[in-house]
């Protein structure tokens, strides 16, 4: 039998922000574009591939509070560097669906009419995007500790990448890394693939080409402090 999941429990998480409770729709597409090779003498056309895309669009209502959608989509309008969004497929417990994308803002609309509440909608683009797991639901974390691993299946010798939002914290230092198990028994670093330690409000995407195995886990070390975060990781497929 099918296993449905429930829309309403989606999350959003924008740069350093959890903006999930200001939408009510979201979608996220892969595009492939083709180029013709069609030849003199063909009786068909031909078709390699070429270059993927990836968009988002979110739809919701518009909220003007400090550190809502209006503040933060705003802010990223013009800005230089993308901010990581990760979409969680009902809800980010560890092992759900997430897609993520390194985000830059194409449009950000607020539509009003007189028998509706003024709604907001904003498009998406990023030139890095992945299809993963949670690995870490949004938390109040103050222990140190290894996640329970989730299982992605097999190994990815192309490497992967994932995202980290810390949308709040108290004196914090806290370091996360994430490590990688064949057998879900021995655990390794995978190089490069750390964190910058979270000390405040914060969010970071983090890549790798080395190799990262079946199992995927996170060490997360508490120096001071607490901090509420998730991570959402995805193995590289090209």
């Amino acid at each position: 039998m099918p296993t449905f999941i429930a829309g309403k429990d989606n999350k959003v998480l924008f740069g350093a922000f959890d903006l999930s409770s200001d939408f009510n729709s979201a979608n996220f597409s892969r595009e492939q574009e083709t180029v013709e090779t069609t030849t003199f003498g063909s009786d068909q056309a031909t078709f390699i591939s070429s270059v993927e895309t990836a968009t988002a669009t979110l739809g919701g209502f518009f909220n003007g509070a400090t550190d809502q959608v209006d503040e933060e989509l705003q802010a990223v309008i013009g800005a230089t560097n993308p901010t990581p969004l990760s979409i969680y497929q009902g809800g980010d417990t560890a092992g759900n669906k997430v897609v993520l994308l390194n985000s830059r803002i194409q449009n950000y609309s607020i539509d009003s009419s007189v028998g509706d509440a003024v709604g907001v909608s904003a498009n998406f683009t990023g030139d890095n995007f992945g299809n993963g797991k949670s690995l870490y639901a949004l938390t109040n974390t103050s222990a140190t500790a290894n996640t329970t691993a989730v299982d992605f299946g097999a190994s990815s010798t192309l490497g992967g990448q994932a995202h980290i939002h810390c949308t709040a914290h108290s004196s914090a230092n806290i370091s996360v890394k994430i490590q990688s198990s064949a057998d879900n028994t021995s655990f390794a670093d995978v190089s490069g693939f750390s964190f910058t330690a979270l000390t405040g409000l914060t969010s970071q995407r983090i890549a790798t080409t080395n190799t990262v195995n079946r199992y995927v886990r996170l060490v997360i070390t508490v120096t001071s402090g607490s901090a509420t975060f998730s991570v959402g990781y995805a193995h590289n497929l090209k």
